[in-house]
C-alpha cells in the first residue's frame, strides 16, 4: 500500500506539472535545442561542472551533504528498530514529524531566512547545523531526545536544499540551468545508492551509533571547505554576455 500510495501522488504532481507550470523555452529556443545531440550519461559535462569555480563547490556541497542526510533517511526505520525498539507505527509518526518541520521551513521560514541572510551563508550554516545534530542523533538515548535533535536536521535540510538550488541557478548562464540541476539532482540520487550499503553496514558492524557519526564526520571534513569557497574567497560574479554582436570600436588616425 504505500508503493501505491506513492505512486499515486506521483500521479498527481505530473498532472499539476502540465496544468500550472508554464513552459520556459520560446519556440525558436525548443527548435534550437531539438536538433543537438544529447548523450544519455554525459560524465564530461559533470567533471567540466565540477571543476567550474561557481558550480564546483555547490555541486560538492551537494553530493556530501546529500550522502549524509541520505543515510539518516535510510538508515532510520533500523536505528529506532535496534536503539530505541520503535514499531512500524512509531517510526512513521517520527518520519512526519520531520516531514512537517522541513515543509514548515521551506514554504515558511525560508523566505525570512534568505532576505536577511546571503545563500552562501546559509549554505554554509546549514552543513555545520547537520553536523552536530548528527553527532547528536548518533547519540540520543530516547525518543524525547530524538525529537529535539530532529529539529535542527530538519531545519538544515529544508534550509540547504532551497538555497542550493537557488544559488546554482544563479551560478551559470540562463541556458544552463536546467542541465546544471540535472547534474544536481544526479549526484543526490546516486548518495541514496551508496547511503543504504553504507549506514546498513556500518550499523551491522559497529552499532547503532555509526551512521550518525559517520555523517557527522562527513559534514564535519565538508564545513572548511564550503567556508573557503563560499565564504573566504568566493568565485568572482558570473561575467554579462552580451546576445548581440557588439559594434565595432572606431579607431582614431592620426595623420
Amino acid at each position: 500500500m504505500p508503493a501505491f500510495a506513492a505512486a499515486g501522488l506521483a500521479f498527481l504532481n505530473l498532472i499539476a506539472v502540465f496544468i500550472w507550470l508554464p513552459e520556459s523555452l520560446t519556440e525558436a529556443k525548443r527548435a534550437d535545442l531539438t536538433h543537438r545531440a544529447h548523450a544519455i550519461l554525459d560524465l564530461q559535462a559533470l567533471q567540466e561542472s565540477l571543476r567550474r569555480p561557481r558550480v564546483g563547490p555547490l555541486l560538492y556541497t551537494r553530493f556530501f551533504f546529500g550522502l549524509a542526510f541520505a543515510t539518516l533517511e535510510t538508515i532510520f526505520p533500523l536505528y529506532a528498530e535496534y536503539r530505541l525498539d520503535l514499531n512500524e507505527q512509531s517510526t512513521s509518526y517520527i518520519l512526519a514529524y520531520v516531514g512537517v518541520l522541513i515543509v514548515l521551513v521551506q514554504g515558511f521560514a525560508i523566505h525570512r531566512l534568505t532576505t536577511r541572510f546571503h545563500e552562501r551563508y546559509l549554505i554554509v550554516v546549514s552543513v555545520i547545523a547537520m553536523a552536530f545534530s548528527l553527532l547528536g542523533w548518533a547519540y540520543t538515548p530516547n525518543v524525547p531526545v530524538l525529537l529535539v535533535v530532529l529539529m535542527p536536521i530538519a531545519l538544515a535540510a529544508g534550509v540547504l536544499n532551497t538555497t542550493l538550488n537557488s544559488a546554482l541557478s544563479k551560478a551559470v548562464y540562463p541556458e544552463e540551468v536546467g542541465g546544471t540541476l540535472g547534474l544536481s539532482a544526479s549526484l543526490e540520487s546516486l548518495t541514496r545508492v551508496i547511503s543504504p550499503l553504507a549506514g546498513g553496514l556500518l550499523l551491522q558492524r559497529l552499532g547503532t551509533s555509526a551512521p550518525g557519526l559517520f555523517g557527522a564526520l562527513i559534514l564535519i571534513g565538508l564545513a572548511p571547505f564550503v567556508w573557503r569557497w563560499l565564504i573566504a574567497k568566493p568565485a568572482p560574479p558570473l561575467p554579462e554576455r552580451s546576445l548581440e554582436p557588439r559594434p565595432a570600436t572606431p579607431v582614431e588616425v592620426k595623420s
